[in-house]
């Protein structure tokens, strides 16, 4: 009998070790088709109504999430006590009226200007113009106390939609910190209509983090064209004043969803990676004609993601590794990366233990060959990456459309702006094409509608990445030259 115990003893310890010197034959038998089908039923069924912010179908889905962690021995963060962290939301419903006034002109709401952020509100003061806003135009201006106004976008915008919306952000944030009273970005963009922008800002019910105090400074697009007002500005500072009324704020309940995973090795265990990926989706939407489906069940858009996340947490719990790994489901991408913004001022590990965000998300598919990584190219990850998508007969490309700025629309942007590599495993896409559109935020985006013979590839390529960079001895780092390489060097120190 004992010499059966000890030769039982010995093949499993041969059997542990052959599987830790193997792991894609471990990922292979661990992560099967029958259970990521299962999970993305679930998520992406009708009953979830297409997963919205704020609707009880996706706090079912953060119980969901919540209860996998526990049950693959995930622990909640302990500054947390339990796996949700709560994202503070608002709907922020538009104003009714709105008068903006420089020197003797004034400006209309909807006619001429509209609201990106702020509150109902009266203000008068000294108007200063700062160029495109830059932050060496904005620290040779004195704009404490003062509404700015700036030309949308940059310098190297030319009118580019998604470059004048992501210089935006950036700048108004830099305004905010100067302590201005506000901004106006004077607007012109021939390739968007004003009366998109009007039905966008104007009409629509919008989603933001709540503010610490509830108030936030105004943040205008003013129409551009022909103006007395703003030639003379370009001169000389002039008085200005601006009144909005009609906007109301109600609280909508979110949360990311967070479990940790504690390294095995004594000093990486204090280095995090971050692996990650969004879990709402956009909702049900009527539709004119009558028995059409209404139900955008996001199936690739993010449920894929979800399920590449769960299926790493299902491995490295079994094979625990060296860093310790920190899984977030965030909330309300959809509504402009809330959740992953909010975690980004409101880390629970500080980001300067984060050493790498590798999120998972994506539009769908229309390349089976391959997993498109956005920003592979950028950080020193990229050997690692290659290695484990060829083990599963896949091929690691780039981003192919670079000018969606598909960097800056996913959860991995605000880990990238505090100096943390982060990059995104992304199905296969060669183009934008009509292949894609076809599914992208679309009501046909359902599981029946899945390639599963190409999805077990990319979550078992996906995980094997992860294993890589969670125990690979070297940090992944921004390669030199980058955007975000001095906040790197900021963050850690380096």
């Amino acid at each position: 009998m004992r010499k059966v115990l000890v030769s039982a003893f010995f093949l499993l310890i041969s059997n542990l070790t052959f599987s830790q010197k193997n792991p894609v034959a471990e990922i292979t038998r661990l992560i099967t088709r029958q259970e990521v089908e299962a999970h993305l039923t679930f998520l992406a069924s009708d009953e979830m109504r297409g997963r919205n912010t704020g609707s009880p179908e996706l706090e079912i889905a953060a119980n969901y999430i919540a209860a996998q962690f526990k049950l693959m021995g995930l622990k909640p963060v302990p500054s947390l006590n339990s796996y949700f962290q709560t994202v503070p939301l608002e709907n922020v419903y538009p104003a009714t009226n709105g008068k903006l006034t420089l020197a003797d002109e004034s400006f209309g709401y909807k006619e001429h200007f509209v609201i990106l952020e702020g509150g109902n509100q009266t203000w008068s003061g000294e108007v200063v113009y700062v160029g495109y806003g830059s932050a060496d135009e904005l620290k040779a201006a004195n704009v404490k106390d003062k509404m700015v106004i700036a030309l949308a976008g940059s310098k190297d915008s030319e009118g580019n939609p998604m470059a004048i919306f992501n210089a935006s952000n950036e700048k108004f944030k830099n305004v905010k910190e100067a302590g201005a009273a506000g901004l106006v970005e004077i607007f012109a963009s021939p390739q968007i209509p004003w009366a998109a922008l009007v039905n966008y800002f104007a009409n629509n019910t919008s989603m933001r983090v709540k503010g610490a105090d509830g108030v936030s400074i105004p943040h205008l697009w003013l129409k551009g064209g022909e103006s007395i007002a703003l030639s003379k500005i370009k001169e000389q500072s002039l008085s200005g004043s601006l009144a909005i009324e009609g906007i109301k704020q109600v609280d909508i309940p979110s949360r990311n969803v967070l479990g940790v995973l504690e390294g095995s090795d004594p000093k990486l265990k204090n280095e995090y990676l971050v692996v990650s990926a969004h879990y709402d989706h956009v909702g049900v939407q009527k539709n004119a004609k009558a028995g059409t489906d209404s139900i955008f069940n996001g199936a690739r858009d993010n449920a894929i993601g979800v399920v590449g996340m769960l299926a790493t947490a299902k491995y490295l719990s079994q094979y625990p590794p060296k860093r310790s790994v920190l899984f977030v489901a965030w909330t309300a991408e959809e509504k402009g990366l809330l959740g992953s913004k909010y975690y980004s001022e409101n880390p629970v590990i500080p980001m300067k233990q984060t050493v790498f965000n590798f999120n998972c998300d994506g539009a769908g598919y229309n390349d089976i060959t391959a997993a498109t990584i956005i920003g592979m190219e950028r950080t020193t990850a990229e050997s690692d990456l290659f290695k484990a998508c060829q083990a599963f007969g896949l091929k690691a490309t780039v981003d192919p459309v670079p000018e969606q700025n598909l960097f800056e629309r996913s959860d991995n942007y605000y880990f990238a702006v505090k100096g943390v590599p982060a990059i995104s495993f992304s199905p296969g896409v060669k183009s934008f094409d009509a292949e894609l559109m076809k599914y992208y935020h679309k009501q046909a985006d359902e599981v029946s509608s899945l390639d599963f013979d190409y999805l077990i590839k990319y979550f078992r390529a996906y995980v094997y990445s992860n294993v890589l960079l969670s125990s690979n001895p070297k940090v992944p780092v921004w390669k030199s030259g980058d955007k975000f390489e001095a906040e790197a060097k900021k963050l850690y120190g380096k």
